[in-house]
């Protein structure tokens, strides 16, 4: 990061960001939680009597609480902090799990299905990386000189 550099950014680049961050944020979800499910033959959410609904509704709390996360640390990047905030990351990784199992008691799963499942553990990675991903794209964007990237077609039309 160049020293001196801060160049300006807009709400719309932050909220554009954060609607990025959190629709990856999802997918990883997705695609970690399939996997997961193919290795180990079995779903998420078995238990009887517990609403398919269940699942959506505490992923999108904890993308929720992401957003809210993720906003703070925007907001500490343009304050001119230059490191990412760790309790951030902390407070996202362990508030998706802490969610999910609340929310998992709350309707009558088992331990096995909230605080032991491996569903719910791949949710602190995924949420600390969504983090630390989004604090990289905005301080490269806010501390850096460097021009937007550009695909390799693009560079060939200036070159001439």
């Amino acid at each position: 990061m160049v020293e001196g550099a801060k160049r300006g950014v807009t709400r719309g680049y932050v909220l554009g960001l954060l609607g990025a961050a959190l629709v990856v944020t999802a997918a990883l979800v997705v695609a970690s939680w399939g996997l997961i499910g193919m290795a180990l033959g079995r779903e998420p959410v078995e238990s009887d009597g517990v609403p398919l609904w269940f699942g959506v509704l505490s992923i999108g709390l904890g993308l929720a609480l992401l957003g809210v996360l993720l906003w703070q640390q925007a907001l500490s990047l343009l304050r001119g902090r230059k490191s990412p905030v760790a309790g951030i990351m902390v407070v996202a990784g362990f508030g998706a799990y802490l969610l999910w199992g609340l929310c998992g008691i709350a309707v009558g799963l088992g331990t096995e299905e909230t605080w032991f499942s491996p569903f719910a553990l791949v949710l602190i990675p995924i949420w600390i990386i969504a983090v630390a991903l989004f604090w990289l794209v905005l301080a490269r964007r806010i501390y850096t000189d460097r021009p937007t990237p550009k695909w390799p077609w693009e560079r060939r039309e200036e070159q001439g």
